[in-house]
């Protein structure tokens, strides 16, 4: 091997392989290279060579050679290799083809080359090596399974039919045929398709040697194990040869016969044939005369053949005379307690039959069984008790032998070293117990508790399972449970399960105990192992493939992890990974138990829930709808989910959001306020998450933990924040949410202010929407904000009820009604006087918006205008915009409602507008210039005296007019110049002094006369001497409409002794000054149609409110 000797006999065989036309002149290498690496194969060393796999493909070709010694050889190579080499080589052979041409070799050597077994003596190979390579691959579960195997089947079952050249060949393939069908239906199916019933039959009819015999018959009884085949119609002849051997047979023929006819009466057809009720004599014959495995096997066919109702039963056996009444007999009255004990054993045998075991002679073997029992003779008592236990299937025959107080009798046949014995005697027990108190208490007393527990650790597994079936029995009794001494079972209980060849059925027996016990939770007082050694066993049945076990396991568990020791221990830890499992398995029974136990696991180990993947499991119980969870399990599941949730709020973006949603419909407080915790955190993170959210359905069970009060201030965050987003606000359900919240905000239990600040702040979010401002159930938001308005909250509280109550009356006018009619209006002029002067601003535009047209025009007060310039005069130190506001208020009340422009308090109003003209900014004066020109409209209609003071007050304006005709835009020209023009004012000229008044003759004694129109002249006082007098004096005209048109004429002169003489007139046009409210300068003085421009006055002209001073 190390000079690489394999594969050059690998290259050869290849080479042969490939130039098939060489073969003739080097057909002795090739054997010889088969020869050798048969040799080399034996050796396990050899095998591992990596030209194994390369060599296997030629070997399987030279099988299927024309020269017998080279096929010899080379199945002598595949032989080695398959008894030495490992299973993927054995596969390899097996895909190889191999067994097609070890199945043709099948009689050849025997027949053709005896010299060759000779030659394979000397080199210790085997004599028939097809004969190995079929053997030890059809041992492989794989091969016997696979298509390899069902390709071999028709080859193999053509070899039974006898040939003179293969005489040797039906045996092994009987045999192969036989490996095959052991374990398969699938081959025992191929077998009858290829016509292996047909050919054994056959070949049984030829009457073969008697062990060949025994064998075809005990393989036509693995075939017909399969029912299927009971259907071909070769199964009478089947049934017909069998008939003749138990008739002719040899005796091992005859046991073969029994027990393959027990597999063929299986089929009920087969069994109402005539030649089935044929069968009945010969094995009753069997029955009497043969011996205890013969009889075992009559007795089994008997039963079969007997299956149905009692009456066919009845007829069958009675051939000759009824079987059972036989075996009565046998028990009553035969004094060979041997013979008993067979018919003892025979009773058992028949007594599994519900038909025989419920007939009165059946019950009429009760009390010869129980005297077996009582005799003493070990002989007899196991055989009497697994009759009598299997008879005790039947319930009036257990309620017999309950009245015969047989309950001792089997508690002491318990203990003891012969195991069969205390296992039927345990069964028979079980079912004396069962829905029978007394009995089970009779079995206590009798001590059959203390029994059980010294034996069941010590006993064989099966001994053990009835052992615990029995005290599951025991144990559903309640008083029993709760006993002192069913607290003694749950250690050894608990040892058990850790034993290694426990079964399944005592796993679910001892787990059932368990369960039953530790409802009381005392139980676990005694109990010395520690909380590893208990858990550790348990979580294996987590895993278990019966879903019962699985259930117990979770249900003991759980009690178990109610004790806090238990649930910190680290061996707790592993069973988070099946308990996760089994929580999203979908099956209501497991999921309640195993979520149930992962509630307390929960609370010790939340990290390792999560891991295990317990978000994603138990988000599938949340949202599972088939099956539907109970609600306690929902809950449950919530409970576990929100603890490994507390644990971390990482864990809070794993949550889908359909589960977070649903989580809010818990009942328990805890979990609904995690769920809002984790919404939160995934709306804040991602706001695209509030419309899956509200899809979800978070908005509805949102309102519905409102209406609750429930978590009122996270539920209604969690809201706001929704329908914060527009595209929620788009969607039906922010219009459906309109009503519930308001409803919630009526609510006199709707204590938490923080709530019902969001679930305001919500209905503005809603209500910026125009369309959903409109909709039907704003009106009852409208009488919410009102209600909640004069509840007095908090000054955030009022700016968001006052901002959502804008955008509600602002499109609608059925909201502004509303708003009027709940008492919105006089709430609203309250607020006006808010010290808040954020809140007093949004109160006026709100006002604003109520009395945007005539909608609400009872509503309109001399109150309502009062409280507008209440708020008007308070703000006008406070900052311009809030002013702006008020003022364009009360703009929209006097132009829509013109009424209360004759009111005293649009009167009282003037003052402040024009306080707000003069301190005000642009926008501020602008909606006073509009206001005071709506009033100046309205003057020439209203009472003369409303008309007059209103004007009066309004020409405190005049200056501010003037400045305005000064310094502002344009566009304010035409209002400020309409209004200086209508209003009443004061015309102030003063005569200043005069300049060069010298006349020709005599000196200046110098005064001025002055006229306005038609009016009365006035006159300064006379300055003698003086050619510059200085006057100083001024002269008021009052005017209730400023002069238009009109000129001042002012005439100086001059008096002396000779009288007066003129010094000139100046002639002023004063409609200028109106506007200006200041016109001055110096004037030349002229005289008979000229001007002296060295004459003048210095002259100031004053329009105004009032007299240029005091004493004027």
């Amino acid at each position: 091997m190390d000079l690489g000797g394999v594969d050059i006999v690998s290259d050869k065989l290849a080479s042969h392989s490939a130039s098939r036309q060489e073969h003739d002149e080097d057909s002795g290498s090739v054997w010889s290279c088969a020869l050798l690496l048969a040799t080399l194969f034996q050796d396990s060393v050899v095998v591992q060579s990596s030209a194994i796999m390369r060599i296997i493909p030629f070997l399987a070709s030279l099988l299927r050679s024309d020269e017998i010694i080279d096929k010899y050889f080379a199945a002598q190579s595949l032989a080695s290799l398959v008894c030495t080499g490992s299973r993927s080589i054995q596969l390899a052979i097996a895909n190889s083809g191999a067994v097609v041409g070890a199945i043709a070799m099948i009689g050849l050597i025997e027949s053709d080359m005896p010299n060759l077994v000779t030659m394979a003596e000397e080199f210790k190979l085997a004599e028939n090596p097809s004969q190995i390579i079929l053997r030890s691959l059809f041992d492989l579960e794989d091969v016997r399974t696979g298509a390899t195997a069902r390709r071999s089947i028709p080859l193999l079952v053509d070899i039974l039919k006898p040939m003179a050249d293969k005489p040797g060949a039906p045996l092994v393939a009987l045999h192969l045929l036989t490996q095959l069908a052991e374990g398969s239906e699938t081959n025992k199916v191929a077998m009858a398709e290829a016509g292996a019933l047909d050919a054994l039959t056959m070949y049984l009819s030829l009457s073969p040697q008697d062990s060949t015999e025994t064998t075809i018959i005990n393989l036509l009884g693995i075939l017909y194990k399969n029912p299927d085949l009971l259907y071909y119609e070769s199964s009478l002849s089947t049934l017909n040869q069998l008939v003749a051997v138990l008739r002719l047979g040899s005796r091992n023929s005859r046991l073969s016969a029994a027990r393959t006819l027990q597999n063929l009466f299986d089929s009920e057809s087969i069994r109402d044939t005539e030649v089935a009720r044929q069968a009945i004599q010969p094995l009753l014959d069997m029955l009497e005369s043969g011996n205890e495995i013969e009889q075992q096997a009559t007795l089994g066919a008997l039963i079969k053949l007997s299956a149905g109702n009692i009456s066919k039963a009845s007829a069958m056996f009675d051939v000759e005379g009824n079987t059972l009444e036989s075996l009565y007999k046998i028990l009553s009255f035969s004094s060979s307690l041997e013979l008993k004990k067979d018919a003892a054993q025979l009773c058992y045998v028949l007594f599994e039959n519900s038909d025989i075991r419920a007939s009165p002679i059946a019950t009429e073997c009760l009390r010869p069984l129980i005297s077996l029992m009582s005799s003493g003779s070990s002989l007899v008592v196991e055989p009497a008790v697994c009759a009598l236990s299997r008879l005790l299937d039947e319930e009036h025959n257990a309620e017999i032998a309950a009245t015969n107080e047989v309950v001792d009798l089997l508690v002491s046949f318990v203990p003891g070293t012969n195991y069969q014995l205390s296992e039927a005697s345990i069964a028979a027990l079980i079912k004396l117990g069962k829905d029978r108190p007394n009995c089970k208490l009779d079995m206590v007393k009798a001590g059959i508790i203390e029994h059980a527990l010294d034996m069941i650790l010590e006993v064989p597994i099966s001994v053990s399972s009835s052992i615990a079936e029995l005290l599951r029995i025991l144990t559903n009794n309640s008083g029993i449970a709760k006993s002192s001494a069913a607290a003694k079972m749950v250690e050894p209980l608990f040892l058990l399960l850790r034993r290694p060849d426990v079964t399944m059925w005592d796993q679910h027996s001892a787990l059932q105990a368990l369960v039953n016990i530790l409802e009381k939770p005392q139980s676990l007082a005694a109990l010395k192992s520690t909380p590893s050694q208990i858990i550790e066993p348990l979580i294996s049945f987590l895993d278990s493939p019966s879903q019962a076990i699985q259930q117990l396991g979770t249900e003991v568990l759980s009690h178990l992890l109610e004790q806090e020791h238990f649930q910190q221990d680290i061996t707790t830890k592993n069973a988070v990974v099946p308990l996760v499992q089994l929580a999203g398995i979908g099956i209501l029974s497991l999921q309640q138990t195993a979520v149930k136990a992962l509630e307390n696991i929960s609370q010790s180990w939340p990290k390792a829930v999560a891991d295990a993947g317990g978000i994603f499991e138990l988000s599938k119980v949340i949202v599972q709808d088939d099956p539907q969870p109970s609600q306690a399990l929902w809950e449950s599941a919530a409970l576990v989910l929100c603890n490994v949730l507390r644990y971390s709020s990482d864990n809070y973006v794993k949550v889908s959001l359909a589960v977070l949603v649903r989580l809010l419909n818990s009942t328990m407080e805890s979990t609904v306020t995690i769920a809002l915790g984790a919404l939160l955190v995934q709306e804040k993170s991602n706001s695209r998450c509030a419309v899956a959210m509200a899809e979800a359905g978070a908005v509805r069970a949102l309102l519905e933990l409102l209406k609750s009060h429930r978590c009122e201030e996270s539920a209604a965050r969690l809201l706001e924040a929704l329908i914060n987003n527009s595209r929620v606000r788009e969607t039906k359900v922010a219009k459906h949410s309109i009503a519930p919240l308001s409803q919630y905000l009526l609510d006199p239990q709707s204590k938490n202010q923080a709530a019902k600040f969001l679930v305001t702040l919500a209905l503005g979010d809603i209500f910026q929407h125009e369309a959903l401002a409109r909709a039907s159930d704003s009106v009852s938001a409208c009488r919410a904000l009102v209600s909640l308005l004069e509840d007095q909250p908090t000054d955030d509280m009022t700016m968001v009820a006052i901002c959502a109550l804008q955008s509600l009356v602002m499109h609608s006018r059925t909201n502004r009604r509303a708003v009027a009619e709940a008492g919105g209006i006089l709430v609203v002029q309250e607020l006006l006087l808010s010290p808040n002067v954020d809140i007093a601003g949004q109160a006026a535009l709100l006002i604003k918006h109520l009395f945007s047209n005539h909608t609400l025009q009872e509503y309109v007060s001399n109150e309502l205008i009062r409280s507008l310039t209440a708020a008007l005069e308070r703000e006008l130190l406070s900052t311009s915009s809030i002013n702006e506001v008020i003022l364009r208020t009360i703009y929209v009340i006097f132009s829509n409602f013109r009424k209360v422009r004759f009111s005293e308090a649009a009167t009282l109003c003037i003052p402040h507008l024009v306080c707000a003209l003069k301190d005000g900014n642009e926008a501020a004066q602008e909606s006073v210039l509009d206001t005071l020109c709506l009033l100046k409209e309205s003057w020439p209609q209203m009472n003369e005296d409303i008309a007059k003071a209103q004007s009066l007050i309004s020409a405190e304006a005049i200056p501010v007019l003037q400045m305005l005709m000064k310094t502002c835009p344009p566009s304010f020209h035409d209002r400020a110049d309409n209004l200086l023009h209508c209003l009443p004012g004061c015309l102030t000229v003063t005569i200043l002094r005069g300049n060069n008044l010298k006349q020709t003759m005599g000196s200046t004694n110098a005064f001025c006369c002055l006229q306005i129109g038609n009016g009365p002249p006035r006159q300064t006082k006379l300055v003698n001497q003086s050619i510059c007098p200085v006057w100083n004096e001024g002269f008021t005209w009052l005017f209730d409409i400023p002069p238009k048109g009109q000129k001042l004429y002012i005439l100086c002169k001059s008096k002396n002794t000779f009288g007066k003489s003129t010094l000139g007139r100046v002639t002023i046009q004063i409609d200028k000054v109106v506007t200006e409210g200041v016109y001055s300068g110096f004037f030349s003085l002229s005289h008979d149609g000229g001007k002296d421009g060295s004459r003048t006055l210095e002259i100031e002209i004053v329009w105004s409110n009032r007299p240029a001073n005091d004493n004027m």
